[in-house]
C-alpha cells in the first residue's frame, strides 16, 4: 500500500535544524509523539548542505515550526546573514523559533533575543536550553504549547504500510479476519475495505485484536466508533479498549506502542525527503551543465 506526499506532509510538524543533542536527545521527541507534537531531528549530512535541507522541507510542509539552533557551527554559515535572508525569503516569521547553550551572563542572553526576536521578529520564541538536559524537556514541552504545536489534532495517525496487519476472529464460526491498517495512533486506528462491507455493527466491541506494526507485536480489544465512504470504499474508524473496559490502550502497551509509532512516522517522513533531496540535487546538476553548455556557446559565437 502506498502511502501519497499529501497524506505524509498534512498536518502540523516541527523540525529542529542541527539539534544539540547533549542538550536535547532524540529520545524527548518519541515523549513529544504521545503528547501530540509531530516532531524531527534535521541533523548535519556531508551530502546535503543544510541550507538545501531547510529549503525542501519549508517548500513541501505548508504548516510548519522551524527552530535553528544557532549554536552549530559550520564553515561558510553565518547564522545571523543566513536567518535573517530565511525570513525575508519566506516571509514566515510565525514558523521561526531560535536554540541556543545557555549564555553565561544576562548581557549574551539579552543580545541574542533583540537580535532575533525585536530585529529579525522571530515569533516562535528564542530559547536557551540549559546544560542540565532533564530540565530541557519541560522547557521544550511548554514550548510546543505555547506556538500551539499540535495543530488541530488530539492525537497523532501514522500512516501504514503493508507491514502493519491486523488478524481477529468474527462471527459464529470465529472466522479468522486479516488485513492492513490505513493509519493507526495510540488511541485509534482505522481500516479501509474495498468492495464489500464488514459485518461490524456500529459502537460493536470486537476482543483479542493481534496487531503487528512492522513487528512490534500487540493486542488489544477495540469498538467500532465511525464508518463512512470513500471514493467508493468504506472507511472503518476503531477506537482500542482497554483490559478495564475503558477508552484508550493499557499503559503498558500504550508506553511500548509509541516508540514504534513514532519510528514509522519518521520512515515516511524520511523517505519522502531523501528523495527530494535528491531531486534537488540532480536539478542543480543539470542547471550547472546547462550552464556550462551555454558557456561554450558563448565562447564559440565569439571567436
Amino acid at each position: 500500500m502506498g502511502i501519497s506526499v499529501n497524506d505524509i506532509v498534512t498536518g502540523r510538524k516541527t523540525f529542529f535544524i542541527l539539534p544539540d543533542t547533549s542538550l536535547m536527545p532524540e529520545s524527548y521527541l518519541e515523549d513529544y509523539f504521545a503528547l501530540g507534537y509531530e516532531c524531527y531531528f534535521v541533523p548535519f549530512d556531508k551530502r546535503i548542505n543544510i541550507k538545501k535541507k531547510v529549503k525542501v522541507i519549508t517548500s513541501l510542509f505548508k504548516d510548519l515550526i522551524i527552530f535553528f539552533n544557532i549554536d552549530y557551527n559550520l564553515p561558510g554559515l553565518d547564522w545571523d546573514d543566513y536567518i535573517y535572508e530565511y525570513l525575508q525569503e519566506y516571509k514566515n516569521p510565525d514558523s521561526v523559533g531560535i536554540m541556543y547553550a545557555k549564555r553565561q551572563t544576562k548581557a549574551e542572553k539579552s543580545l541574542i533575543e533583540r537580535k532575533y526576536l525585536y530585529e529579525m521578529g522571530v515569533r516562535c520564541g528564542c530559547v536557551q536550553l540549559e546544560y542540565q538536559k532533564n530540565h530541557n524537556f519541560d522547557l521544550i514541552a511548554r514550548l510546543l504549547y505555547a506556538n500551539q504545536a499540535q495543530g488541530r489534532r488530539k492525537t497523532i495517525r501514522a500512516l501504514c504500510t503493508s507491514a502493519c496487519t491486523y488478524t481477529y476472529t468474527y462471527g459464529q464460526f470465529n472466522d479468522s479476519i486479516t488485513g492492513t491498517l490505513q493509519d493507526i495512533s495510540l488511541s485509534h486506528f482505522t481500516i479501509l475495505i474495498s468492495g464489500t462491507d464488514l459485518e461490524i455493527q456500529l459502537y460493536e466491541k470486537i476482543k483479542d485484536i493481534h496487531f503487528n506494526i512492522r513487528g512490534f507485536l500487540f493486542r488489544s480489544d477495540a469498538v467500532l466508533v465511525m464508518e463512512r465512504p470513500v471514493n467508493g470504499d468504506m472507511l472503518y474508524v476503531f477506537a482500542f479498549i482497554n483490559s478495564a473496559g475503558t477508552s484508550g490502550l493499557d499503559s503498558r502497551t500504550k508506553g511500548l506502542l509509541g516508540p514504534s509509532l513514532y519510528k514509522l512516522m519518521c520512515m515516511n517522513c524520511n523517505a519522502i525527503l531523501d528523495q527530494m533531496y535528491h531531486e534537488l540535487n540532480e536539478a542543480e546538476v543539470v542547471d550547472d551543465e546547462l550552464e556550462v553548455i551555454d558557456s561554450d556557446k558563448s565562447g564559440d559565437d565569439n571567436q
